[in-house]
């Protein structure tokens, strides 16, 4: 008998699997059923989220001042839920009502790193990194943003990895959520939704007038946020979309991308088109090495199927940039300012 390789047995379990929730749909009603089927079946997948039982809990920490923007250090936190550390930026030059963003941070030093400081706070004058400050390019153009610190990074690290200076508490606290039935990307997803309910708590913020943007961990946060609550306008995922398949299968990544059973339901261009017909900017590196630009192509060109079919092609865009795994930001800021 010939021997079969793991990778021929693991392609053939992907190639059995046939998602429930596969784009199909002819016409809007069946979109609507699509539509509610995937919601419902990916909350399901992540684990499901808190069930609320109170207001959020805000609390100021501190505030600083740059040039063009004030830096305010907030907590938030739904119930007994942990608090969530954020950042607000709020724009000297503001209007009555401004625009306000949802900046998701990915791998590394958490969202200090984003924001260009430090882990102690302090201001980090050296290389941005690969996500450039965008939330700080996203006050100077006027809009409030608000960049929450996700859990397993900076702060929300476990005392441990803390005392080692490890980056991140990822593994350890993604398999005692996966061993529990949840996942560390529900508590994510959740902390970027109760961060909507922050800036709708704002009196200056228009609340009909709120993006959110996110790389790598953080697109996944800010795409899969963004299908689940319609109170995001506008998206822009840096650095994400591709499919599960030929990314965090094939490539090492972190645990903390992995939603058991999803694949029965949805491959991710699925998932990203549930955005529609709200306007969406994919953004991706022709070099990423971890998310390969031919499928993020492919992907990008599923995603157009649902807002062809809603006549809503004007809303979905695209900047495959030469680069790596960055944020490019050539489209994405006046995007914002487009569609906000």
């Amino acid at each position: 008998m010939r021997m079969r390789s793991v990778e021929s047995y693991l392609q053939q379990q992907y190639e059995n699997i046939m998602p429930e929730f596969r784009f199909q749909a002819r016409n809007r009603n069946e979109w609507e059923k699509w539509r509610i089927g995937l919601r419902d079946a990916l909350v399901h997948d992540l684990g499901g989220f808190p069930e609320r039982r109170g207001p959020l809990k805000t609390a100021v920490m501190e505030k600083r001042e740059y040039e063009d923007y004030w830096m305010q250090k907030i907590t938030y936190q739904m119930d007994d839920l942990l608090p969530v550390p954020s950042y607000v930026l709020i724009p000297k030059k503001k209007s009555r009502k401004m625009p306000a963003v949802l900046a998701c941070h990915g791998h590394g030093r958490g969202c200090n790193e984003m924001l260009g400081l430090n882990l102690d706070g302090t201001d980090n004058t050296g290389d941005p990194g690969y996500q450039k400050k965008f939330p700080v390019e996203l006050v100077k153009r006027g809009f409030l943003v608000i960049a929450p610190e996700f859990l397993g990074f900076g702060e929300r690290r476990l005392k441990a990895d803390k005392e080692k200076r490890a980056d991140n508490s990822c593994y350890n606290i993604s398999t005692n959520l996966l061993m529990m039935g949840s996942t560390m990307a529900a508590s994510r997803i959740y902390d970027a939704i109760c961060a909507i309910d922050y800036l709708e708590s704002c009196d200056d913020v228009d609340i009909k007038r709120i993006g959110c943007m996110g790389i790598s961990g953080g697109g996944l946060v800010a795409g899969f946020a963004s299908a689940l609550d319609d109170r995001i306008r506008a998206t822009v995922v840096s650095g994400y979309t591709n499919t599960f398949k030929n990314s965090i299968m094939s490539v090492y990544h972190c645990v903390d991308n992995f939603i058991p059973g999803v694949l029965k339901h949805a491959e991710l261009p699925d998932i990203l088109g549930l955005i529609a017909p709200k306007p969406l900017l994919i953004e991706s590196g022709t070099e990423d090495p971890i998310f390969p630009i031919k499928v993020t192509r492919e992907s990008y060109e599923q995603i157009g199927k649902v807002y062809r079919l809603l006549e809503s092609e004007d809303k979905l865009d695209h900047d495959f940039f030469k680069g790596v795994h960055e944020i490019s930001g050539a489209k994405s800021y006046d995007f914002f300012g487009k569609w906000l």
